[in-house]
């Protein structure tokens, strides 16, 4: 089996199990603890971090990627430009519409739902927003790009790395996700991440 194949598979299996005692064991306690700090600098600071990772500037950066490094290939043909541009572009979008499925598809109450009216789990196709929690997007709209960035500027791999773990943690402390939300979006970031450069560059970095 190929390599990159098995480490994902191995990663699903550890990431699911990881989900299932966090939906069990920790989320509502770490959402409760979050939930102590809402009117604290802290939670403030959560909301602005979260930003990093807007929906509607990160569609914008989406946008220019795939405009620019299209029009360049089609103008100048495939250089190490167009090709890194069209490689982020691209993972950043099939993350997006991955989680989007997924969002719609598992329907788990957001934590604001836990405090307000004691709802807790998921209601499939519930197709409204308060329900919208898994997996997080702002998670993995910042894993797939930082990821992505690390493969593409190798220094700056890991400000990368820790700009996406504090967005992720953001999202709990803002009370917009629970932290197996957060987990399950970075897997989809960083496995689109991967398997975007694995695709686009079969045989590595052309030097």
């Amino acid at each position: 089996m190929d390599r990159t194949l098995l480490k994902t598979l191995m990663a699903l299996v550890l990431t699911a199990l990881l989900i299932a005692l966090c939906y069990l064991f920790v989320d509502r306690p770490i959402a409760e603890a979050a939930f102590g700090l809402k009117h604290t600098f802290w939670h403030s600071l959560a909301k602005y971090i979260s930003q990093a990772a807007n929906h509607f500037f990160v569609n914008i950066l989406v946008a220019i990627a795939l405009i620019y490094g299209a029009v360049d290939t089609i103008r100048n043909g495939s250089s190490d430009k167009s090709r890194h541009l069209l490689y982020m572009g691209l993972t950043v979008a099939s993350a997006m519409l991955i989680g989007d499925v997924f969002k719609e598809i598992c329907g788990r109450a957001r934590p604001p739902l836990l405090f307000e009216k004691g709802i807790y789990g998921f209601f499939p196709m519930a197709g409204d927003y308060l329900h919208f929690s898994f997996p997080s997007g702002h998670t993995l709209r910042i894993f797939s790009s930082m990821v992505a960035l690390g493969y593409v500027l190798p220094k700056l791999r890991y400000p990368a790395l820790c700009l996406a773990g504090a967005v992720g943690a953001s999202r709990v402390l803002a009370l917009k996700h629970y932290p197996s939300d957060v987990l399950f979006g970075a897997f989809i970031g960083t496995t689109c991440a991967i398997w975007g450069w694995r695709l686009l560059y079969p045989y590595g970095r052309r030097t």
